[in-house]
């Protein structure tokens, strides 16, 4: 079976993120990129997350065409293929049906600078305009305000997909990114529907510089 590792980290991370609560049902898939063969490892459709075993998890090129699996690939594949061909530097894809992000999608052109983490470990989240899913109108739709930083894009009416070096990272942004939607449709209610205060922009540059600096342990 080829893959094997990856096919496991694909079932291992679909279980994590059922377990967080950022999916539900059959909603969401997940991918991961062989740096070596560039083959992509990528979550079957409409199979329940805690059925799902490695042999049920599809391997594809970068084109989306099925190299071995004995499963449909994720409807959204495409997505995934698409992205990655677009950002060679990414590894893993997660998309997700999470809530408050999805509501966002529905009333916003990108995801208030409502939180300080999501400034500085996320950066700017953009919303797409509406795609076919499934298709590759709708792969198109992310690929267009995905720029070479970018970590996670809203979904118009959809959803949430994040993208980085590993599943631990990508998921850890899927987290941070659904928390600040929820804090801003909450303080959006909270505040009688009246946009509330974000991070102020002309901050930003230097928060970031700083947290650049100082966060985290000696790289040495």
């Amino acid at each position: 079976m080829k893959l094997r590792k990856l096919r496991e980290e694909v079932v291992a991370v679909g279980m994590e993120a059922l377990e967080r609560g950022i999916v539900h049902g059959t909603a969401g898939n997940m991918s991961i990129r062989d740096p070596k063969s560039g083959l992509i490892a990528i979550s079957p459709s409409g199979m329940p997350y805690p059925t799902v075993t490695p042999e049920d998890i599809v391997i594809v090129d970068e084109w989306g065409n099925v190299v071995e699996g004995r499963r449909k690939p994720s409807s959204e594949t495409p997505l995934h293929t698409m992205l990655m061909r677009h950002r060679p530097d990414i590894s893993t894809v997660v998309h997700t049906h999470s809530h408050y992000s999805t509501v966002v999608s529905c009333i916003r052109k990108k995801l208030p600078d409502i939180l300080t983490e999501v400034v500085l470990a996320v950066g700017t989240v953009p919303v797409t305009r509406y795609g076919l899913t499934g298709t590759d109108d709708f792969a198109e739709s992310v690929v267009e305000v995905t720029g070479p930083d970018t970590r996670a894009v809203i979904i118009k009416n959809h959803g949430l997909i994040c993208f980085g070096q590993g599943f631990e990272q990508t998921l850890g942004i899927a987290e941070i990114v659904e928390e600040a939607a929820k804090v801003y449709v909450n303080a959006l209610a909270a505040n009688g529907g009246k946009e509330p205060d974000v991070v102020p922009a002309k901050l930003i540059p230097g928060m970031l510089k700083h947290f650049q600096a100082n966060y985290g342990q000696p790289k040495n």
